[in-house]
């Protein structure tokens, strides 16, 4: 039944028109509410008891204006309206019903910043830095969505009746309860989405692909394709847990990734020095350690700190 649907029928209740048949379908789907929104409906049991003591109030001022009511009846039609969203107590008081608009929260990271958040649905979400993530105060309708610029870690709470819907840019990735890292960094030519656990769909306009763990699908902006391939799914997280990983990185890369890491930007007076290629992993290690080992291993390179964000980087890689 339609929102509009049910609300007839709840007037027709409250004004004694409803019939047998139509007073048995409102019955039917207010069960069906309360057993797939119970946890929507009801914060914790204290809240519980006090919306129950609130019906329970308002009930009773009911049955007095007319005692054909049924005490189980109308707390049904009740819990109906507050399910909806858009009814409230008011309603049995003749006040006009106000509709309270979905908050849209934005959590925003700065180069150097990382930050973990439990959405409204239990959903686990760990941003990486220089990320964005819009994502409403809590999750109405069929479908939990939420939009992404950067890169997150997403331990998505089972729900089979809301999927989870991350939209980011000309890409959507859709799944009901699994866990999975996407990276889509503006300057970036692709959009990646790295599954570690259940099934994932990642779609666009023109194509659609279907993901398990440890494979990685690849949104290409330009040719608007996507692929899929099996990968380490390890070096794909490592970040969420402060390790970084290089495997014969050249060193352009490794700079790029530790400016993103630690929110510094690099001075570099030889563009040959980033033809070096590290192979390292640093777990939660400071950035002057990082530098150090850096130097120690490529010979002839050296840094300098011209201030807390700016760092030279000076000589040529000899190996």
């Amino acid at each position: 039944m339609t929102e509009n649907e049910i609300k007839v029928l709840m007037k027709k209740y409250l004004n004694g028109t409803i019939t047998k048949e139509e007073e048995s379908l409102l019955e039917a789907f207010d069960h069906k509410l309360l057993s797939e929104n119970h946890r929507d409906i009801f914060k914790n049991p204290k809240h519980k008891q006090q919306l129950y003591q609130k019906l329970a109030k308002g009930i009773e001022g009911s049955r007095r204006k007319n005692p054909m009511y049924k005490w189980t009846g109308i707390a049904a039609s009740i819990i109906i309206a507050i399910g909806l969203g858009n009814f409230g107590f008011n309603h049995y008081s003749h006040e006009q019903d106000i509709v309270q608009p979905t908050v849209l929260l934005t959590k925003t990271t700065e180069w150097g910043q990382k930050l973990n958040l439990v959405l409204a649905d239990g959903t686990e979400v760990y941003l990486n830095s220089g990320s964005t993530i819009k994502f409403p105060q809590r999750f109405d309708g069929n479908s939990r969505e939420v939009e992404l610029e950067g890169e997150a870690f997403f331990n998505v709470a089972e729900n089979p009746n809301k999927p989870f819907i991350i939209k980011s840019g000309e890409v959507e990735t859709t799944v009901l309860g699994t866990s999975f890292n996407v990276n889509t960094y503006s300057d970036r030519q692709h959009v990646a989405v790295t599954v570690a656990t259940g099934k994932v769909k990642v779609a666009s306009q023109a194509s659609e692909i279907f993901l398990l763990p440890n494979e990685q699908g690849v949104f290409d902006k330009e040719s608007k394709s996507i692929s899929k391939e099996r990968i380490d799914i390890a070096s794909f997280l490592n970040w969420k847990d402060g390790i970084i990983h290089f495997e014969d990185a050249e060193l352009s890369q490794v700079l790029q990734t530790l400016e993103r890491w630690y929110g510094v930007s690099f001075l570099v007076d030889n563009e040959n020095i980033g033809d070096c290629h590290i192979t390292a992993t640093y777990d939660n290690e400071r950035l002057d350690a990082i530098l150090e080992s850096i130097v120690y291993a490529k010979k002839g390179i050296r840094y300098q700190f011209l201030d807390n964000h700016k760092i030279q980087l000076m000589g040529r890689c000899t190996d």
